[in-house]
């Protein structure tokens, strides 16, 4: 059986936010065609062949990707760019019930969540227990979807400067105690640590203290956000006093600080994710091109997370209700899944591959192995909305919610972050109802 990626593989990346389509359309003569939409900025070579490894399986079903850019707001011309915190309904054909939806869409887990809540995805038939870390479930316990990216924070570290000062290199002992003694002695040495304050670093290092910000059920947030863990953390992380100067990065055209500072050794030790960097696809998304730009950076698992967490950017394959082919499309969810053996690998293969045009090199066995141990430990960010695709720093300046933004200019934070949870309250009821 052919296979058919928007006639070739090359062509067919989209921004368009709403996407058609005719499920009537044969294709070849007598062949059930699958749609399926993923996000990602490049066309991943791994996830062809394995589709096209299908189809051959499969001479009487043809495949149709839509590689969408980001699911981002088109008005007036203009892309409207939103923080990963922000609730926006994309994919569009999905929350404004289109007549034809693809068969197969990449979503994150809140958005898989609420459509699972409004019939519009429906649970996967899989219930094999050692699948059971490589898929996110509804809250009652159903399979919503199969992990396709995952994009854990790590640890970025200059070795030259740690060197000079004597620290030991971060490792899977690092606790939060090992990382306060490494930043004090940089700080104290004049060194740049870049550690800023989102709703991301925010959750890990409430579990750096032995708390959470949301409850079990993942929609209580009051007595858990502002919790005196989660207290602690922020402002442990607003006394880390990483600079976010945002008007002289737009003023003066400077790059924002990570990750090129970061590659130019001005940063001794960074917390931030593994890819996704830049909103253009022609500067550096990814922990490889950082370091093989600058071979003095390394990459080490975020510390604490063996008795903590490291909230991830998690993305996954559901099965819309409206699909017409659900059998088949099952079948190829299950075959995306079945070498178990190198399901982390082939993930980490994609994710990078969504995110990186081309590599000067190919990737490093051993920051692949980090990699791959933050991706096993990972879990999906409470409060991540959507992949709709925005520079970083810019999200943290702009766009920063408003009770974390007043925490870092001095308000207290006890306070702060029982008003953010109320809030979140309010946000995360609406949806349940």
């Amino acid at each position: 059986m052919a296979i058919v990626i928007c006639l070739t593989l090359t062509g067919c990346m989209s921004s368009s936010p709403t996407m058609e389509y005719d499920h009537n359309s044969a294709g070849e003569a007598g062949k059930q065609q699958l749609s399926i939409t993923l996000v990602s900025r490049w066309k991943s070579q791994l996830l062809v062949q394995k589709l096209q490894r299908f189809t051959e399986e499969h001479p009487d079903v043809e495949i149709k990707i839509e590689w969408a850019n980001s699911y981002n707001d088109l008005v007036s011309d203009q892309y409207v760019m939103f923080a990963p915190w922000t609730r926006i309904e994309h994919p569009s054909e999905l929350y404004k019930d289109a007549k034809n939806v693809p068969d197969i869409v990449e979503l994150v887990p809140n958005q898989m969540r609420e459509l699972y809540h409004r019939g519009i995805i429906e649970p996967l038939n899989i219930n094999e227990t050692d699948l059971d870390e490589y898929t996110i479930k509804s809250d009652d316990g159903y399979v919503l979807g199969t992990r396709s990216k995952i994009n854990p924070m790590i640890l970025y570290y200059n070795k030259d400067i740690f060197a000079m000062y004597g620290i030991e290199a971060p490792n899977d002992g690092w606790d939060i105690n090992s990382l306060n003694d490494a930043i004090v002695k940089l700080k104290a040495a004049g060194e740049t640590v870049y550690i800023p304050l989102s709703p991301f670093t925010l959750e890990w290092a409430t579990g750096l203290y032995g708390g959470r910000i949301v409850g079990v059920d993942g929609r209580t947030f009051e007595g858990y956000m502002d919790s005196e863990e989660a207290t602690k953390a922020a402002k442990w992380i607003t006394d880390i006093g990483t600079k976010m100067d945002y008007h002289a990065h737009i003023v003066t055209d400077m790059q924002p600080p990570m990750p090129y500072d970061l590659a130019a050794g001005k940063i001794a030790l960074a917390v931030d994710f593994a890819y996704g960097f830049n909103l253009s696809t022609s500067m550096k998304n990814s922990y490889e091109e950082i370091a093989q730009e600058n071979n003095g950076i390394g990459i080490a698992a975020l510390p604490g997370v063996k008795d903590g967490i490291n909230p991830a950017f998690i993305s996954g394959l559901s099965l819309t209700s409206k699909s017409p082919h659900k059998g088949m499309a099952m079948q190829l969810i299950s075959y995306l899944m079945k070498d178990r053996d190198s399901l982390y690998k082939d993930i980490a293969t994609y994710t990078l591959q969504a995110a990186t045009s081309s590599l000067n090199e190919s990737v490093d066995a051993a920051r692949e192995a980090i990699l791959i141990q933050s991706m096993a430990r990972a879990v999906p960010a409470t409060l991540y909305w959507h992949e709709a695709h925005t520079n970083f720093y810019d999200a943290i300046q702009l766009s920063l919610p408003q009770q974390l933004l007043a925490i870092r200019n001095g308000q207290e934070a006890s306070e702060e972050l029982k008003r953010y949870a109320s809030q979140l309250e309010d946000e995360f009821g609406r949806l349940a109802d």
